[in-house]
């Protein structure tokens, strides 16, 4: 497949991508236009606390709120010719038929994974659970079957894989690996078009499918400490930031873990052990007895996100109810352009 000559960009959806696009965009004198959700314009960027909103209004980038694409197509519609490409990055809407149609094959999903795994949600969560290194971008053609999060069925126009590096452990890593990487990739998209590429489409090889549902943090980022010390630190660092943090109570509080380290010289604590704090120190932190050797916590926080680390005592124990964990499999994660 060949496209035309592209001067006009719209950008669908939100995250620290789309604000990294929308500028490389612009200094590729490209016309530029985004279209968001009001869960996407608020949400927080950077460790600066800078929104989507924030960078498009320092861009002087127009754009459009709405909850449902569908319902903008007097002007979206205005927006799009021949020579008009748009792509979606995380967008919380499906489009219908009738937007589908008018791009006429130019409309392409953005996804960062090693397509066709790890679809779904949470990429970095679930890979992180898994120990997996290897991530992915890919530009793939929106049809009338896709369902956002959900399912995909369109033919791939480029993809790549890359590996993290060793030092990525928890979700902001990636997510600060992988941007430069994606950045690079549709500026690269952009430039083929320019210079004429052909490009060989291809469908998914499904027989490589993994399908992992979203995660909502606070519901289902409950610590089970009969795992191994292993899993509890891989569990850590997977709701890690940018998310709240993986949650347990202790004494009677329900408290949220980060920036944990296993350190695996010590001999395995028998199961009943596991969750003991058995030493706290400036430099470890809280230092937690598990199967697999002792679990070194910097940082404990509190409801309302203060660190009460160093209140802790010798002897405190972490523990998760039963009930709650049951509770965080049996819960299903759904996101709409609202929340």
């Amino acid at each position: 497949m060949k496209y035309n000559q592209i001067n006009r960009l719209i950008l669908f959806g939100g995250a620290p991508l789309l604000a990294a696009t929308a500028k490389m965009a612009q200094g590729m004198n490209l016309a530029l236009f985004v279209y968001t959700s009001p869960r996407h314009i608020e949400e927080v960027l950077d460790d600066q606390g800078n929104t989507l909103k924030d960078e498009l209004d320092k861009l002087k980038i127009k754009y459009c709120i709405t909850e449902n694409i569908n319902q903008e197509k007097d002007e979206l519609f205005q927006q799009v010719d021949a020579n008009t490409l748009g792509i979606g990055m995380g967008e919380a809407w499906s489009f219908d038929e009738e937007i589908i149609k008018k791009f006429s094959g130019r409309l392409l999903d953005f996804m960062g994974i090693p397509h066709p795994r790890y679809r779904g949600g949470a990429h970095y969560t679930w890979m992180i659970l898994r120990g997996d290194k290897i991530g992915g971008c890919n530009l793939q053609v929106i049809n009338t079957e896709m369902i956002q999060g959900e399912f995909d069925s369109g033919e791939i126009v480029k993809s790549v894989n890359y590996n993290f590096p060793e030092s990525a452990r928890i979700p902001l890593d990636y997510f600060n690996a992988a941007v430069p990487q994606e950045i690079n990739f549709i500026k690269e998209f952009l430039q083929e078009v320019e210079a004429g590429k052909e490009f060989n489409l291809h469908f998914p090889q499904e027989s490589q499918s993994l399908f992992l549902p979203r995660l909502n943090t606070i519901e289902q980022g409950w610590i089970n400490w009969a795992w191994l010390g292993v899993d509890i630190e891989r569990f850590i660092c997977a709701f890690d930031e940018p998310y709240a943090g993986a949650s347990t109570l202790v004494n009677g509080c329900r408290v949220h873990l980060k920036t944990a380290y296993l350190d695996d010289r010590e001999k395995a604590f028998h199961s009943f052990q596991s969750g003991l704090v058995v030493r706290i120190t400036p430099e470890e932190g809280i230092v937690i007895a598990s199967s697999s050797g002792l679990l070194k916590i910097k940082r404990v926080l509190n409801e309302i996100h203060q660190d009460i680390t160093m209140q802790l005592k010798l002897g405190d124990r972490f523990y998760t109810p039963y009930h709650q964990l049951e509770e965080s499999l049996l819960f299903r994660a759904n996101y709409n352009a609202k929340k």
